[in-house]
């Protein structure tokens, strides 16, 4: 036993690893789900505020959890984030479109990751066996 026990502590420690990365990929998978809902919820505020009409009266975030009443200006167009600080004035359609893009990589960004969590998934399961017949 004291020859295979430098091979237990290899295969120990390889599992422990696999969970690991198992575990960091399925909060990442978990963290896309999120702001793939998030996204939906953007798509659906927009629809609403292109059905609101000029000069009327709405509440705007500040902050999470902070908002303000305002009168609307506009509804056709929004100010959208575009990175680095960069903000560009869209119509609804156009933000839309935006929104839906970058909906798009996110699933594929999804897809990624879930067949990667396959993969450490059979991998951590075929060292576990391994380490199960060491172990007999």
């Amino acid at each position: 036993m004291n020859e295979l026990a430098p091979e237990v502590r290899q295969k120990y420690m390889e599992l422990q690893l696999l969970q690991h990365q198992l575990q960091q990929v399925q909060q990442q998978v978990q963290a896309l789900d999120a702001q793939s809902g998030e996204m939906d919820e953007v798509v659906h505020v927009l629809d609403d505020f292109a059905s609101a009409k000029p000069g009327s009266e709405s509440f705007v975030t500040l902050t999470p959890g902070l908002f303000v009443r305002a009168k609307l200006a506009e509804t056709d167009k929004v100010l959208l984030n575009v990175g680095a600080g960069a903000v560009v004035e869209k119509s609804i359609p156009d933000a839309k479109k935006v929104i839906a893009a970058q909906a798009v990589e996110l699933r594929k960004l999804q897809e990624e990751l879930s067949e990667q969590l396959q993969k450490l998934a059979g991998n951590a399961q075929k060292v576990q066996e391994e380490l199960r017949t060491l172990i007999k």
